[in-house]
């Protein structure tokens, strides 16, 4: 089983794990009492250009954000096996609102829980599905071989919204 968190506290308040495995001590995968954490290595950005180069390709940013995002923060993540891009704010009510991409990953397998298709991003192949505690609204999109989450809306049409409004950031 292969989970992440994000900070939801911005730079500085922690760095992001990825649990890479849960297992018993049989080997057996599921409620176990063993998990291997791995802690990334995280480098801020100043604006989406910078990004896409410590990223090391392009990527993709919504151009609409929601009036309560303010003070964006850019950054790149790297764990042993995967680099996130980040591009996000926490909004009024301290709930993160961004977006994360990586590299989509063969054979990865969707993610649980209530999701559907909404036609408005049937040509990114996307879906939209509530995650989180307090549910909020999150859409995964793909394109140009990229996996991009945006997380943190409150409504169909805000995520929707966001995600037609991807634009691609060319690295400096």
């Amino acid at each position: 089983m292969r989970l992440s968190r994000l900070d939801q506290r911005g730079s500085g308040a922690g760095r992001p794990i990825s649990i890479t495995s849960m297992s018993d001590e049989s080997g057996n995968q599921g409620n176990g009492a063993r998990i291997q954490v791995v802690e990334s290595e995280r480098e801020s950005c100043s604006f989406e250009p910078a990004l896409a180069k410590a990223f090391g390709r392009v990527l993709f940013t919504p151009a609409w954000w929601p009036a309560d995002a303010q003070q964006l923060e850019y950054r790149v993540d790297r764990f042993p096996h995967r680099t996130h891009y980040w591009v996000g704010a926490i909004r009024n009510d301290g709930v993160p609102v961004g977006v994360v991409g990586h590299v989509e990953m063969p054979g990865a397998r969707r993610a649980t829980g209530e999701w559907w298709e909404p036609s408005e991003l049937a040509h990114v192949r996307g879906l939209v599905g509530w995650v989180g505690v307090p549910p909020r609204l999150q859409a995964v999109v793909h394109d140009e071989e990229l996996a991009i989450h945006l997380i943190g809306y409150e409504a169909e049409e805000e995520v929707v919204k966001a995600a037609n409004s991807l634009r691609r950031i060319e690295p400096e």
